[in-house]
C-alpha cells in the first residue's frame, strides 16, 4: 500500500514537471541573460532575442536598454538572449535588425519591438507590455 502511494506520488510529480516544461516552449525562465554567437543568432528557434547595435557611439544608450530588458525578464520570468553585432546586421543574414527586441517561435520572428523611436522613460513599460502581449498571444 505504501509503495503504491509512493509510486503514484512520483508519477504525479513527473507529470507536473513534464507538463510545465512542455508548456513553456523554451521561453519560461528565471531572467537569465545569454550572449549568442552569430551562428546561434542565425539559428535562433524559440524565445526572446535582442540584437545590439555594432556602433560604439550607441554603447551607453544600449547598456541602459539592456538593463531595462533584463529587469523585465526577471519580473516576467523569461530568459533573454543577446547578440552583440560586430558589423551592420543587414550584411549578416539575420532575421532581425539591431536595436530590436523580438520573440521567436519555431525559428520565425512572431513579434518585434523596435527601440528607434522610444525614449528612455518609455523603455521599461514598452518592454513589459511587449512581453505580456507575447505571453498572452503565443504562450497560452
Amino acid at each position: 500500500m505504501n509503495f503504491q502511494k509512493i509510486l503514484n506520488g512520483c508519477l504525479v510529480l513527473f507529470l507536473v514537471l513534464n507538463a510545465s516544461a512542455c508548456g513553456s516552449d523554451g521561453v519560461k525562465g528565471n531572467g537569465k541573460t545569454t550572449e549568442l554567437s552569430l551562428e546561434e543568432a542565425k539559428k535562433f528557434k524559440t524565445g526572446f532575442l535582442y540584437v545590439r547595435s555594432p556602433f560604439e557611439s550607441r554603447k551607453e544608450e544600449e547598456d541602459f536598454k539592456i538593463k531595462e530588458i533584463e529587469r523585465v525578464a526577471k519580473a516576467k520570468n523569461i530568459d533573454l538572449n543577446i547578440y552583440y553585432a560586430k558589423e551592420d546586421t543587414s550584411k549578416l543574414g539575420l532575421k532581425q535588425n539591431s536595436l530590436t527586441f523580438a520573440f521567436y517561435q519555431d525559428g520565425e520572428v512572431k513579434k518585434k519591438l523596435d527601440f528607434i523611436d522610444l525614449s528612455e522613460d518609455d523603455i521599461y513599460l514598452e518592454v513589459a507590455t511587449f512581453v505580456q502581449s507575447v505571453q498572452q498571444e503565443y504562450l497560452k
